[in-house]
């Protein structure tokens, strides 16, 4: 009796241990979600069936795509998260705050680069988490089953200077400055379906590139099905990134695992409201029940609820792709108004520029003007100097020699009439020249005018034909 007890102990210390072990070990078993997430956070039940990963996260200021950095990829922007559980939480699943459990993750079968919105301007991108609430289809991208605004709190935003950066998470903008900015910015979600995989377009990569400058750079990625190989594969190469992308059949069976974990059960409620959300786990516990209840009337009832299910999914496209439709309308009234500001900017600069021709033509006539008048007067002078020497050189040679009055007289009128006729020439000559340079000058101006209308009347002609 005593050796079968002593047995029966050791085998459940043996049992519960493996159990630790298995649960407390990452990559120790072959499943993805449940069995590679224990080591890093705890899986509460927040619903029959349902169950959420929460985070061991001890800062108050972590948040979902926060510790990583950005990078262009065929897939669009791919989020390469540096914490060892990002490698499932950000490529597959929503995140959601609740007021009691903070953040918590929701799981999904669609893998992605990146689940977020984006906002922008002329110098800040911003991205946020999307909600459990936000559904991928391939028809038109992402819908919401459910109006949802994601908290201006929840979103990081950066200069374009640092999008790029590998440590980005040191520019983010303070919490006291993030509701100036989101304010002012665009939103943009653009998520594709193209080669099997989603796109996740987000902001336009030419446009980012021409903002943030030539450090961002397209890179390959390389992917990989096993948890295992990609945690000794996390080398971050220069051109290249590895990714976990696991088959969805393989992803399925791996509640399985959910045996050999430890699941938190509360009785507290999440914020969460599950009659809206169409995730792969909450989706696949509702079809369970609609195959359980076999009844003909619960049959009829579950028909009518799928019809008002598809009623509703179909009202929230609608008025998703109304949102888009404004979405869009806005951007182009805001790109229109951009451009008549740069037209008429451009048209601003342009009079200004010619008249700062007009007028810098006019002071330069001015100076020319100003230069002949003083070149004149500097070849009176001299003619005057001229004379005043001649005169000084005659009155030296009457002193030393004497000299006919009939003589000197005849001398004296001669000189006198040929200064008097030298005078009137030099007259005559500035007149002339003052009246070409009239002429000159008015026909410059009158050249300068025509220019002018010219080039309004070519300005009020390009701007017509720009309405």
């Amino acid at each position: 009796m005593k050796k079968l007890s002593v047995f029966l102990f050791a085998t459940f210390l043996i049992f519960f241990s493996s159990k630790e072990i298995k649960a407390n070990s990452p990559g120790h078993m072959q499943g993805y979600f449940y069995s590679n997430l224990t080591p890093y956070g705890t899986w509460i039940s927040i619903d029959f069936g349902v169950y959420a990963w929460r985070p061991t996260i001890i800062t108050r200021t972590w948040s979902p795509y926060r510790i990583g950095r950005w990078i262009w990829t065929d897939y669009g922007w791919y989020w390469d998260s540096y914490e060892p559980f990002g490698f499932i939480v950000y490529h597959y699943g929503r995140w959601h705050y609740d007021d009691y459990y903070g953040w918590i993750w929701i799981p999904d079968y669609e893998w992605a680069p990146a689940w977020v919105e984006w906002r922008y301007d002329d110098y800040y991108i911003g991205w946020a988490p999307l909600p459990p609430y936000a559904v991928f289809r391939i028809s038109v991208g992402i819908v919401y089953t459910h109006s949802y605004l994601i908290p201006v709190a929840h979103w990081n935003f950066v200069r374009f200077r640092h999008f790029g950066d590998a440590y980005v998470y040191n520019y983010y903008v303070p919490e006291r400055t993030k509701y100036r900015i989101h304010s002012n910015t665009k939103y943009r979600n653009d998520y594709r379906y193209s080669g099997g995989r989603i796109r996740n377009e987000g902001v336009e990569f030419d446009f980012v590139r021409q903002r943030a400058g030539d450090n961002i750079r397209k890179r390959d990625l390389v992917i990989t099905d096993d948890p295992r190989n990609f945690e000794n594969s996390r080398k971050r190469e220069r051109d290249q990134i590895t990714t976990f992308i696991a088959d969805r059949d393989r992803i399925l069976t791996d509640r399985e695992s959910l045996r050999n974990v430890d699941i938190t059960r509360t009785e507290r409620k999440t914020s969460l409201d599950l009659s809206r959300v169409e995730l792969g786990e909450i989706r696949n516990r509702d079809e369970a029940r609609n195959r359980e209840e076999v009844s003909p009337i619960t049959r009829e009832n579950n028909r009518e609820s799928r019809q008002e299910r598809n009623d509703q999914i179909r009202d929230n496209d609608r008025r998703d792709s109304e949102r888009r439709d404004i979405d869009r309308r806005n951007i182009e009234r805001i790109e229109s108004e951009r451009r008549e500001i740069e037209r008429r900017e451009s048209e601003r600069r342009n009079n200004q520029i010619i008249e700062q021709r007009r007028n810098e033509n006019l002071e330069q006539r001015r100076n020319e003007s100003r230069e002949n008048e003083i070149n004149r007067q500097r070849e009176r002078n001299q003619v005057i100097e001229e004379q005043n020497r001649q005169h000084q050189k005659e009155q030296e040679r009457r002193s030393n020699g004497w000299i006919s009055p009939n003589t000197e007289q005849q001398r004296s009128s001669g000189n006198i009439e040929e200064r008097r006729i030298e005078q009137n020439n030099n007259q005559r000559n500035e007149s002339r020249e003052i009246r070409t340079q009239q002429r000159n000058e008015n026909s410059r101006n009158e050249s300068n005018r025509e220019d002018v209308n010219r080039d309004r009347r070519q300005n009020t002609e390009q701007r017509q034909r720009t309405r």
